[in-house]
């Protein structure tokens, strides 16, 4: 399986599907928010064709990730019979459509170790099929309850398949104003599809990839005034906000608070920049009794009467993230447009003009997409917090040196396991900046090349006074006589800062000595974010000219506690 690449290349991507699927090419193309995509749509009606044969010509473009998108009553022939209410034969039919599920499913596997990744679309009755209501979800006769079960069937069979994806299309259609079916093209040029599915399957489509590669959002930052809570609290007083039952207005902040709520909980850094009074401002969303959120629900905040898009900068370097990460939400349209121009790196989404629409338009954001939720993500939010308690004994202690020492960091490494390969892949796909070659794989690719012969994987976990940092490293090499290079070394940035690649470098270095390496290698690739790690490294090399590690300068540091786990 080749690599996942990075976001500065164009990923090529394949689309098989039985109508014709040209327009989602276009629309995949054309877009200007990454990933760069260079897609091919293969001719229609030659699904199982594709997927079952190697050497189909639609796969001489090399595609890194296969999109299949298929209807139900064209792949699936039992299902079409249902439709026409053929009642006297349906039993045999719903189970026979669920055979000819199992069997694309096995194609769908069978193509996916081809590709990096596979994107399936599920299964949806076309929106103008009215079929007999009564009888559509009747087990063994229904066309909605055999849909169901097809679906289900798919997901059982691609779960253990970590590159195969199988996307919800039923909420694409659910989310249209208009028609997601096009008849008359349909009957011009087989184009099943409206223009506005087609757009909104692009966009669902690049979301998951920008999961994929690591470029999705990781920070929402929230102004309070009319964003947070209805009314000014420094005019209106915290009593007289609008906020929370019985008043309509002020449900519709707290259905807003739930829904920040909801996304901080799945790993979602919560920030606040707001104009405000700071000590009024805290101890309105401590003390309000209407509060979803409270102060420990974010992990830093700007409140003061500055700039917002500086205050944003001043953010970005406490949180020690790329602005890209941050998603800026404001109820003003002049504060918007400021950060826009000032900060195009921010997203910054247009509010909608009503309250009552903020919570519905928070959750349909796609810029959070994720591989997966694991327990850092759940915990990020504490970790960022004591990272604020740790700034602060720095700055009561007033000496780097003694700082470290009183953090007591510890550092357990271990060489990777099955438990920690979720992590450990997640790490090696979303971390840019501090990413010695940038290289992506999913679990199954990074698992079969650490079991290979003369190549070693280490993971390692950091933990302070102040508490667990997590699974915050990676780090491989292969061995080739007396040679080691160092194919992998990944560090989240919330240890950056700290000696912690230093230890982690050291324990590499000696790791691949105890193999027989006589001469320890690596060579930093140049991405648009990863400037940490190729100034890390280069201060390490003996003769930059062949990037040769001076043993000499990667000594774990004193004030770091190394642990091995076997």
């Amino acid at each position: 399986m080749t690599d996942i690449r990075t976001e500065s290349n164009a990923r090529r991507v394949l689309l098989v599907g039985d109508t014709t699927l040209d327009p989602l090419a276009r629309m995949l193309d054309k877009g200007s928010d990454a990933p760069r995509l260079q897609t091919f749509a293969a001719p229609y009606g030659q699904v199982y064709q594709i997927l079952l044969d190697a050497n189909h010509s639609a796969w001489s473009v090399r595609p890194e990730t296969l999109v299949v998108w298929t209807v139900p009553h064209l792949t699936l022939p039992s299902v079409k019979k249902l439709l026409l209410c053929n009642f006297a034969s349906a039993p045999e039919e719903y189970d026979a459509a669920l055979r000819e599920a199992e069997q694309f499913g096995e194609a769908v596997v069978a193509a996916s170790e081809r590709v990096c990744q596979v994107l399936v679309p599920t299964w949806v009755l076309p929106t103008h099929e009215r079929w007999i209501q009564t009888l559509t979800w009747r087990h063994g006769v229904g066309v909605s309850n055999l849909l169901a079960k097809a679906n289900l069937l798919l997901a059982d069979k691609f779960a253990a398949i970590e590159n195969i994806v199988l996307l919800d299309a039923a909420y694409w259609h659910a989310s249209l104003e208009r028609p997601a079916y096009d008849p008359r093209m349909y009957a011009v040029a087989k184009i099943l599809y409206s223009p506005q599915l087609f757009e909104k399957a692009a966009a669902e489509i690049k979301a998951v990839l920008r999961g994929t590669l690591g470029l999705a959002k990781k920070v929402i930052v929230c102004d309070l005034d009319n964003t947070l809570w209805g009314g000014v609290v420094g005019d209106d007083g915290a009593q007289n906000l609008k906020l929370g039952a019985p008043d309509p207005l002020g449900e519709c902040f707290v259905a807003f608070q739930t829904a920040l709520k909801a996304f901080r909980s799945r790993g979602i850094l919560l920030t606040i920049c707001s104009k405000n009074d700071e000590s009024l401002a805290l101890s309105t969303i401590e003390e309000h009794p209407a509060m979803i959120l409270r102060k420990n629900d974010f992990v830093a905040w700007r409140i003061n009467w500055k700039d917002k898009a500086e205050n944003l900068l001043n953010l970005a370097e406490e949180l020690n993230l790329g602005l890209e990460s941050f998603v800026f939400l404001d109820d003003s349209p002049q504060e918007r447009d400021q950060v826009r121009q000032i900060l195009p790196q921010v997203y910054v989404p247009d509010m909608p003009a009503s309250p009552s629409l903020f919570a519905p338009f928070l959750t349909t954001l796609n810029c959070f997409e994720t591989q997966g939720v694991g327990k850092e993500d759940l915990e990020r939010t504490a970790m960022y917090q004591a990272e604020r308690g740790r700034k602060e004994a720095l700055d009561l202690s007033g000496d780097v040196d003694n700082w470290l020492g009183s953090l007591q960091i510890e550092v357990r490494a271990a060489p990777l396991r099955r438990e920690s390969l979720v992590r450990a892949t997640q790490l090696l796909n979303k971390t840019n900046q501090f990413n010695l070659s940038l290289r992506r794989l999913d679990e199954s690719a990074f698992w079969n090349w650490s079991a290979e012969p003369n190549h070693s994987a280490y993971t390692f976990n950091v933990t302070d006074r102040f508490g667990d940092f997590g699974l915050v490293g990676l780090a491989s090499f292969a061995v080739t006589g007396s040679e080691a290079r160092i194919v992998d070394f990944v560090m989240s940035c919330r240890v950056m800062g700290k000696k912690v690649e230093e230890a982690l470098l050291g324990y590499t270095v000696n790791s691949a000595r105890a193999v027989g390496a006589e001469q320890v290698m690596a060579s930093p690739v140049e991405g648009p974010r990863n400037q940490p790690a190729r100034s890390f490294f280069a201060s390490k090399f003996s003769n930059p000219d062949v990037a040769s590690i001076d043993p000499i300068r990667v000594l774990i540091p004193p004030q770091i506690t190394m642990k091995e786990e076997s």
